[in-house]
C-alpha cells in the first residue's frame, strides 16, 4: 500500500471526508498545544499514520500551494501569539513539508520522500 493511500485511509479513519474537515482539523492542532513542535509533530502524525514505527524521514511530503499556504498562516498567526520572539512560521517553513504547485490545491505527495521503519 502506497503512503499516499494510507494517508487518505487515515483522514478518512479521523472523520476527514472533504477539504473542511481537514481544515478545521488542521486549525484545531493549534488550538490543543503551546508549542509549534508539538504542532508541526501532529501534522506529521496526519500525514504519517505509522508515525511511531518510523525512524528516520528522508525528503519532506509535498502538498498542494492552498493547503501550505492556509498551515503557513495558522503557524504565522499561533507564532505572533506563543512566540513572539521567533519568525512566524519558521518552523513550518524550515521543516514543514514542501509546497507542490503542480498538485492540486489540498493533494499531498510522497514523491519525494522516503521512510526508513524501526527494526
Amino acid at each position: 500500500m502506497t503512503l499516499k493511500t494510507k494517508c487518505r485511509r487515515h483522514w478518512k479513519s479521523l472523520g476527514i471526508s472533504n477539504t473542511e474537515r481537514l481544515k478545521d482539523f488542521i486549525a484545531a492542532l493549534f488550538v490543543e498545544h503551546e508549542h509549534q513542535k508539538d504542532v508541526l509533530i501532529e501534522i506529521y502524525k496526519l500525514a504519517f499514520p505509522e508515525w511511531d514505527r518510523i525512524s528516520k524521514i528522508r525528503g519532506y511530503p509535498e502538498i498542494g500551494n492552498e493547503m501550505w499556504s492556509y498551515i503557513c498562516r495558522l503557524f504565522q498567526e499561533f507564532d505572533h501569539d506563543h512566540h513572539p520572539d521567533c519568525m512566524p512560521g519558521g518552523a513550518w517553513m524550515n521543516t514543514g513539508f514542501s509546497v507542490n504547485k503542480d498538485l492540486g490545491d489540498w493533494d499531498i505527495s510522497f514523491g519525494n520522500c522516503t521512510i526508513q521503519y524501526e527494526s
